[in-house]
């Protein structure tokens, strides 16, 4: 899957843009501060083309990182497709 095709699964929801303060036992707590690039009305990011150059905390999701980001919530596109997509893997 390539980068563009990757980024039509975001739903742009917005909720991956707001700080967290993740405790030492994992719990994640999600704050109400957003990126200061996000515009909370339409939840997309003014910058999103250049958004890993600006020196923010931006991820640049793959699989391998969605598999393993505890903080990402649940209802995210991505983690419900790597879900379905590992799972399909498995029936196999």
């Amino acid at each position: 899957m390539n980068e563009e095709t990757w980024d039509t699964i975001c739903r742009r929801c917005g909720q991956c843009c707001f700080n967290r303060i993740i405790e030492e036992d994992g719990t994640v707590y999600v704050t109400p501060i957003p990126c200061r690039y996000l515009d909370i009305v339409t939840r997309t990011c003014k910058v999103y083309n250049k958004r890993f150059e600006t020196g923010e905390e931006c991820v640049r999701l793959t699989p391998e990182i969605v598999r393993s980001a505890f903080w990402l919530p649940e209802e995210c596109a991505y983690v419900a497709h790597v879900r379905k997509r590992d799972s399909a893997k498995l029936v196999r």
